[in-house]
């Protein structure tokens, strides 16, 4: 049972409406020998009855866990919940890691201003490393995400290493570690000591020495890639369009016939030139950018051209093209440009965003950290009420009687999703002061929490994500609603300044507002 579940058991049982003493004998370990302790337990009688044999069974694992706070820090009990929910009990076992459960954890002990330490690859053991003298606790590679028991033994195996060229000889050459998992590790910061500080750095040296191979020339075979990456200048639009107005003029439906001419030994082919007919697209831009040295034929109001002296001409008004091609500064900005991609594809987000992604929890800074509060009505969680302010009433009628409703002050609380409770509805999302127990209804949280997915293709039975979960472990999330005890719930009036209760967050500006998507998508 997990310190959330026993505080709000322990508070549902104080809330009773009468109290009810009993005493028990029970035996628990203290200083080696076995002793007999009276346990009374108090708590309020409702319509739900807690049996002796029930709350015994509590009382037992309340003295046990008492008793190791008494004789050990409480850092050792921290510790072992986080090698628990990391599966890291048995180096053996290869037991899954929750990463809920231990994103939870780490919350709450970091709320206890215990610091929770960077896993660094020549110290970091399998699971989580208690620290007593220095009031911390040393992440275990094994709650690293994505990174499996075979991975973490082949590392300790092989350690230590002596720079990040030592590590990549042992692991990466090996093919022991691939990409996507090498990305975690740089991510969870490993490397901060062997190679630098800077994450970045590390993730810099990485892809482009294993991930990104760079061009060694450009040619018109990478004219597609380059229009993709939009950086070919302006002052050559005209041999651009010159080249995609080739390819339609050419395409297999344009073509008329295959010319054979008179006289002549027939090639391989079986034609000498092939004559291609315009279009009403095609036609005007022809007639623009063209001469007419191309044109065999006129077939009602359109040309019918030569292909040979089409291409020739069109070949001639690119030739600006070809020649920025060969520029050495098109090639380097043609790499630079394609590794653009790889760190996109590998390496987005900020570095808040690499530790709740690799470590499950922010080493540093929140992600949400410097947004503007004000701006958007966010409070923090736990200087809230237990019970929320009333300032209005509505009527409502119940069985044909009016009854008047409190209408309650709506609030945000802003976080990332690092935990999700499909059976109770719930997320947990953790603010920048702490976690925060958010209580959805079925229908809403059904409804923020199923991916959107549709066939774009009718030929095929394949769907395609349009968009994942909301509440997928690493969202962003605004939430406008009330405190109510130990839990948040959304919810929003008619004449609430918010029109929704969930706004997902997509980006951080620097001035600290916000880019919201407040619909989901609609298929």
């Amino acid at each position: 049972m997990d310190y959330q579940t026993q505080r709000n058991l322990f508070k549902a049982e104080e809330r009773r409406s009468e109290t009810i003493i009993w005493a028990t004998n029970i035996f628990c370990l203290a200083d080696g020998i076995v002793q007999t302790t009276t346990v009374l337990n108090r708590f309020e009688k409702s319509n739900v009855v807690s049996n002796k044999s029930h709350t015994l069974a509590y009382s037992i694992i309340g003295l046990q866990e008492l008793n190791l706070c008494y004789k050990y820090d409480p850092i050792y009990w921290d510790t072992a919940n986080l090698i628990v929910d990391s599966g890291a009990v048995n180096e053996d076992a290869n037991d899954a890691t929750n990463y809920g459960k231990m994103a939870v954890a780490i919350a709450m002990v970091q709320k206890e201003n215990v610091r929770v330490e960077l896993p660094l690859i020549n110290t970091a053991e399998f699971g989580f490393k208690p620290d007593v003298e220095n009031h911390r606790i040393i992440f275990g590679l094994k709650g690293i995400n994505g990174i499996g028991t075979d991975i973490v033994q082949a590392i300790i195996k092989n350690r230590s290493f002596i720079s990040i060229e030592d590590f990549a000889r042992k692991i990466i050459d090996t093919k022991i570690v691939p990409t996507s998992k090498m990305v975690q590790l740089i991510k969870a910061g490993c490397f901060t000591e062997l190679h630098s500080k800077d994450r970045r750095a590390t993730m810099d040296w990485y892809l482009r020495t294993y991930v990104f191979k760079p061009s060694e020339k450009i040619t018109m075979q990478q004219f597609k890639k380059l229009e993709e990456l939009n950086i070919i200048p302006d002052s050559l639009d005209l041999p651009m369009r010159m080249v995609n107005f080739k390819k339609y003029v050419l395409d297999d439906e344009g073509l008329y016939k295959k010319y054979v001419e008179p006289g002549k030994k027939i090639p391989k082919c079986g034609y000498h030139d092939r004559f291609y007919i315009l279009d009403q697209n095609s036609q005007p831009f022809f007639k623009k950018y063209l001469s007419e040295n191309s044109v065999v034929d006129v077939h009602g109001e359109y040309y019918i051209i030569s292909e040979k002296k089409f291409v020739k001409e069109i070949n001639e008004k690119t030739q600006p093209l070809k020649q920025w091609f060969e520029e050495s500064d098109t090639l380097q900005l043609y790499n630079e440009a394609l590794y653009s991609q790889v760190w996109k594809r590998y390496a987005d987000g900020s570095l808040p965003h690499w530790s709740m992604e690799a470590l499950s929890y922010y080493d540093e800074e929140h992600e949400l950290e410097n947004v503007d509060e004000s701006m958007y009505g966010i409070v923090n969680f736990f200087e809230l009420p237990e019970e929320p302010e009333t300032y209005d009433y509505y009527t409502r009628y119940i069985k044909g009687e009016p009854k008047a409703i409190p209408k309650y002050t709506i609030v945000r609380i802003a976080g990332t999703v690092i935990r999700t409770d499909n059976f109770h509805c719930t997320i947990t999302l953790l603010t920048k002061y702490g976690a925060v127990n958010v209580k959805m209804n079925k229908g809403r949280y059904a409804f923020y929490n199923r991916q959107i997915a549709t066939k774009l293709d009718p030929t095929s039975d394949k769907k395609t994500v349009l968009e994942k979960s909301w509440l997928s472990r690493g969202s962003l999330l605004l939430i406008a609603g009330i405190r109510r005890d130990d839990n948040f719930l959304p919810m929003v009036y008619k004449d609430t300044i918010y029109n929704h209760t969930v706004n997902k967050i997509l980006e951080v500006h620097e001035d600290g507002s916000l880019l919201l998507q407040q619909e989901r998508v609609e298929v």
